[in-house]
């Protein structure tokens, strides 16, 4: 009943605004309001996973309908370079400048795993090419950092990207996807587990815990052993 409550057209609105689209309906509160830098991982991600999976549990034609009709609405604010978000790429200039601004790639990993739910759970081919444009934008993105540079920017909450491009790897067998996982290998994070060093403490287990997860997931995807004995020392 509450997937059915929240209509298409404002869990859309602030994509649509981002694209330079026009919208008439009204914002979303809480996490989703125009102002929240967090904007668009509820309305792009988690309520296209709720879909998926209320249809994979139930076979209700209807909520896989609706999540299709705004995987079609959100695939029109997608941009030409694969970029799709509830604001704009400035937020990841100020990741790159080490400026001041609240995790763009937690969000965008929400946004992707939301269309690949769809894909997974509802059969969304539409899904799976936007999610599969989103990781190309993120491996164009991360491609010319530093490494230095680049594991700066990962002490930034980035939530399960590494996970969602193994999952992505895993469903399409594209190598590039992979290495997209491994780019977001968080050393500061892995290295200790992979050397049996127990450096957890104090740690924000919302942040960590997701490269643990990908870590797990890159082990069961590409064999990585290294991955299955951080899992495993973790665990």
């Amino acid at each position: 009943d509450y997937l059915f409550q929240l209509p298409n057209d404002r869990l859309a609105h602030m994509f649509r605004v981002t694209a330079g689209q026009p919208s008439t309906a009204e914002p979303l509160g809480g996490w989703e309001a125009p102002e929240g830098e967090l904007r668009g991982h509820f309305a792009g991600g988690h309520y296209l996973s709720a879909c998926a999976l209320m249809y994979a549990s139930t076979g209700d034609d209807k909520i896989r309908d609706k999540g299709n009709d705004l995987v079609a609405m959100l695939a029109k604010c997608q941009q030409p370079d694969g970029y799709l978000g509830a604001y704009p790429t400035s937020f990841y200039d100020r990741l790159r400048r080490f400026e001041n601004v609240w995790a763009p790639f937690y969000t965008y990993h929400k946004i992707m795993a939301g269309h690949l739910d769809m894909y997974v759970h509802a059969g969304n081919e539409q899904a799976l090419h936007t999610a599969e444009r989103m990781a190309d934008w993120a491996i164009h993105y991360t491609k010319p950092i530093p490494d230095d540079q680049w594991q700066r920017m990962l002490l930034v909450e980035q939530g399960g990207m590494a996970e969602v491009s193994f999952n992505l790897y895993a469903v399409t067998g594209k190598q590039k996807y992979r290495d997209l996982g491994y780019r977001f290998e968080h050393h500061k994070m892995l290295d200790p587990l992979a050397n049996d060093i127990d450096d957890l403490d104090d740690n924000h287990a919302n942040t960590n815990i997701p490269k643990i997860i990908g870590a797990a997931r890159g082990h069961e995807v590409a064999d990585d052993q290294r991955y299955r004995h951080i899992a495993d020392n973790f665990y």
